[in-house]
């Protein structure tokens, strides 16, 4: 989530960013509106979460994973350690959670990171958003139901929506850590958006 920009808005020289821990309490997942569910993609698909991060992310000028090649994403996404879950608004795909399990050895304790999580843009606005969000938590507790004093966290930043940062905190998430690192997004974006090498990548692995 540090990686979120506003697509129409000047950039930033220099981005700070919150890293915040979960400390409200536990959650259950919300009743969706009629017509909304929230599966998982139980089966490693590079085409599905190349889409699904594009799709949410190319909005917000997301780019960390543009440069991935089919072979990554599929060695990424085999591992038990990443769960994606896709919201659907009658049959059309209106969102993402992306989770990742960390065991972190400087506290002994795993953790669930809330890697990414957004809506396309088409269904931004129907209060769709601050459910989805609570679904997340509510997911990575449950990733880790069985271990004492496991984490829940995620990063935001100076860049993306003004109460983003405020909206975490009222939701149970305290910042625990701060950083400030200087832009790094693509100069020309557009063009580094149509992930030329993922689709290269991929009429490769699929060579007929």
């Amino acid at each position: 989530m540090t990686e979120v920009v506003n697509s129409t808005a000047p950039l930033e020289s220099a981005i700070v960013t919150w890293y915040l821990d979960y400390q409200g309490a536990p959650l259950s997942l919300p009743d969706w509106p009629a017509g909304v569910s929230l599966l998982e993609a139980e089966l490693p698909s590079p085409d599905l979460s190349q889409f699904l991060f594009c799709a949410v992310g190319q909005h917000w000028r997301w780019y960390s994973r543009l440069s991935w090649d089919y072979a990554k994403w599929q060695t990424y996404l085999s591992s038990a350690d990443v769960r994606t879950w896709v919201l659907y608004q009658r049959g059309t795909p209106a969102g993402f959670v992306e989770l990742v399990r960390h065991q972190d050895p400087t506290e002994g304790r795993p953790s669930v990171e809330l890697k990414f999580f957004g809506l396309l843009p088409a269904f931004i606005g129907q209060g769709l958003g601050a459910l989805l969000a609570s679904a997340a938590v509510a997911l990575a507790q449950q990733w880790l139901a069985d271990t004492e004093q496991a984490r829940v966290w995620l990063h935001t930043c100076s860049a993306d929506h003004p109460s983003a940062l405020r909206t975490y905190q009222q939701a149970g998430f305290v910042v625990i850590a701060t950083t400030t690192e200087d832009n790094d997004i693509p100069a020309d974006y557009p063009t580094a958006a149509l992930a030329a090498p993922f689709v290269h990548s991929r009429l490769l692995y699929f060579k007929r």
